[in-house]
């Protein structure tokens, strides 16, 4: 599904390694720099639903645990805000540029 939160989303935060990807067959992977998200999305104005899913809930230097929140975003240029379940503004994300680079396993 063509949506505007399609891609992979990064936090600019000096240390982190938290990211969101949104691929266009509606999967959804990530992290908040320590624990791993899988799940699924589905387009809802004016960005996507994040579907519900398990994680660990280890604790790492630098992590930012309001990624594991996730329940709604919004892509406005090359920010992805993010929302938890009742509608509280958890963070923003910025667009990664485009490379061949693997995730490196996060």
């Amino acid at each position: 599904m063509s949506n505007p939160v399609n891609g992979k989303w990064i936090s600019t935060k000096d240390g982190s390694s938290a990211f969101l990807q949104f691929e266009e067959d509606g999967t959804l992977t990530g992290s908040d720099g320590g624990n791993r998200i899988s799940t699924t999305w589905g387009a809802e104005e004016p960005g996507a639903v994040v579907k519900p899913f398990a994680t660990t809930q280890r604790a790492v230097m630098g992590m930012e645990a309001w990624v594991g929140r996730v329940h709604r975003v919004e892509a406005e240029g090359d920010v992805l805000t993010v929302f938890d379940h009742s509608g509280n503004h958890l963070g923003a994300l910025t667009r990664a540029a485009d490379t061949d680079e693997p995730d490196e396993g996060r």
